[in-house]
């Protein structure tokens, strides 16, 4: 059997021969509430079966000589996330467990007043926001099961300008009530909305803090989602592609007026969804740093 900890630059193993590996992150280090890459090199003999973090699969994929997988880092995940790979060599099984550094990003506030039933619902309707949330990370689990779809680089579902940022706390009539865990862009009722990357329609609804909402599955573990709208364009189980109009601006939800609301998550880790864009790119031109390791072996 063999194992491997690692913890920053630090490693600890314990077995009795080593071979030669390299694990690595692009960026280096990641950075808290966006996407990056994971790239594992091994010994030939060495199959990467699976693996997690941040209690979401990984789905390795080898590529020339190393194996790749995309990674989702929690807002809050602090100095360094833990990432599980299952390795199997011949009929051995074992896991290697790597703590990636992290980049902290500081995030700012912003103040909204809307009208007190959307802050604190009643019973009825917190009952109807537990079974909407509930909803839509079902769609996040199953894109888990659906191969990678997008081809190339995500876009901008909206090019206009951005009026609150992913990761802003949002303070609701002088009360901290949650974290604003996609991006807005400004938008007057009936502008397009463009999907932004290829993928399947998984859900269109009507949810009672989204509004009008589309959720499109990249595949992979990779979901973006449109809220807001004033109208859809698309149906679930249509594959759409990049650029492709898939909606219309409105003010549907808990809105304070009409504008897109872009999320993208990792299963149901949210991310920065400005990470897109240029994220082949990114992992086409690897880090600039990188953890080095001997490979523990049966």
């Amino acid at each position: 059997m063999f194992s491997l900890l690692l913890m920053l630059r630090e490693t600890t193993l314990s077995a009795q021969d080593s071979i030669s590996s390299r694990i690595r992150s692009i960026p280096a280090p990641l950075a808290e509430g966006r996407i990056g890459w994971l790239e594992v090199e091994a010994d030939s003999a060495i199959v990467i079966t699976g693996g997690d973090v941040a209690g979401e699969p990984l789905h390795p994929v080898r590529s020339g000589g190393h194996y790749e997988a995309m990674i989702g880092v929690p807002v809050e995940s602090g100095e360094s996330l833990q990432v599980s790979l299952r390795l199997q060599r011949g009929e051995h099984i074992d896991t290697l467990v790597a703590f990636m550094p992290v980049h902290s990003t500081a995030y700012p506030r912003e103040t909204l007043s809307v009208p007190p039933a959307y802050v604190k619902p009643d019973s009825i309707s917190a009952r109807r926001i537990q079974a909407e949330i509930a909803q839509s990370q079902e769609v996040s689990r199953k894109s888990h099961e659906r191969p990678r779809l997008w081809r190339g680089e995500f876009i901008l579902p909206r090019t206009s300008r951005i009026t609150s940022r992913f990761g802003t706390a949002r303070v609701y009539n002088g009360e901290v009530q949650s974290r604003h865990l996609g991006t807005d862009f400004a938008g007057a009722i009936g502008a397009p909305v463009r999907a932004a990357g290829r993928g399947v329609v998984a859900l269109v609804a009507d949810f009672y803090l989204a509004g009008r909402a589309i959720y499109i599955d990249h595949g992979a573990g990779l979901v973006t989602a449109y809220f807001h709208l004033s109208r859809a364009d698309v149906h679930a189980g249509q594959l759409v592609r990049a650029g492709q109009r898939i909606g219309l601006v409105g003010k549907s939800g808990r809105v304070t007026g009409p504008h897109l609301h872009w999320v993208a998550r990792y299963g149901t880790v949210s991310v920065d969804p400005l990470s897109l864009p240029g994220v082949e790119r990114q992992r086409a031109s690897g880090p600039e740093d990188s953890l080095h390791a001997p490979t523990a072996a049966p």
